[in-house]
């Protein structure tokens, strides 16, 4: 924590905040002592997070959230304003995807990954850097995916989306030089434990996508990170010193000790093994 950190406990906002990578962000954050808005569609799945924002030393405020509607944005800005003081720390986390092919997919199921990833992403650095300018300082993180630079079938919405908030990203650190207001992209690999994934697998799409991505090399070992190693990245990022950033950075699993699997089944039991309770 750099020290004009450990002085100031700053005001964060994190989107999909209710679960998974943006809940260990938001408590990450607490364990900082700052204060937190945390922000969902489902609101009903903040209390939670704030609960661990505030029992890791923390402050934390929930409210809804809809990334993809610019009166939400507003709202959610104004009620954390309001409530904790000027945002200097946006992070762009929400996301939504399902598998398959792009051909099986509703427009509105298109519309809905992209629209929350990549508009939703501007709508939140937006208003963010509205409060930022005010004071020359502040931080905003945009979380990407692999899938931004590696063609990955069968995820084709969600990974144009990374691919555009990356290419927003890159424009964004430019425009916003000489402004005190950093831009950072964290791009991470297969993480356990999001919302999505665990939706995907529930719904039964998830076992041949998985074998198709070991075939072509995509998926190459059962190593996955947890959404709390995610958050300690994160924090990383905007706790720098000024005069200083991370311009971009990638965080991936590390294959587990022993062999690497050679078949989807041997893939498969390694999974089991690494990561389901015994």
């Amino acid at each position: 924590m750099s020290e004009v950190d450990s002085k100031d406990a700053r005001v964060a906002v994190v989107t999909g905040a209710g679960t998974g990578i943006g809940q260990a962000i938001a408590a990450k954050f607490g364990s900082l002592g700052w204060r937190v808005a945390v922000g969902g569609r489902r609101a009903e799945l903040l209390a939670d997070t704030v609960t661990l924002v505030d029992d890791a030393g923390g402050t934390g405020l929930a409210h809804a959230l809809d990334v993809t509607d610019p009166a939400s944005v507003e709202q959610f800005f104004e009620a954390t304003e309001a409530e904790l003081g000027p945002v200097s720390v946006v992070i762009n986390n929400a996301a939504m995807a399902r598998y398959g092919p792009l051909d099986e997919f509703a427009p509105d199921e298109i519309y809905a990954e992209v629209a929350t990833k990549l508009l939703g992403s501007l709508y939140m650095a937006r208003r963010g850097i509205q409060t930022m300018r005010r004071s020359n300082h502040g931080d905003i993180l945009f979380i990407t995916s692999l899938a931004a630079v590696q063609p990955w079938p069968f995820h084709l919405p969600y990974a144009a989306a990374n691919a555009g908030v990356e290419q927003a990203a890159r424009s964004l650190r430019l425009e916003l030089e000489g402004s005190g207001i950093r831009v950072t992209m964290l791009r991470c690999g297969e993480t356990g434990g999001t919302d999505f994934a665990t939706k995907e697998l529930e719904s039964g799409r998830m076992g041949d996508v998985t074998e198709y991505w070991f075939r072509r090399g995509l998926l190459r070992h059962a190593g996955l990170m947890t959404p709390d190693m995610v958050a300690d990245a994160v924090a990383a990022a905007v706790t720098l010193p000024a005069g200083y950033q991370y311009e971009s950075f990638a965080v991936i699993p590390t294959a587990p000790v022993g062999e690497l699997p050679r078949t989807f089944h041997e893939f498969g039991a390694a999974m089991i093994e690494a990561h389901m309770p015994t």
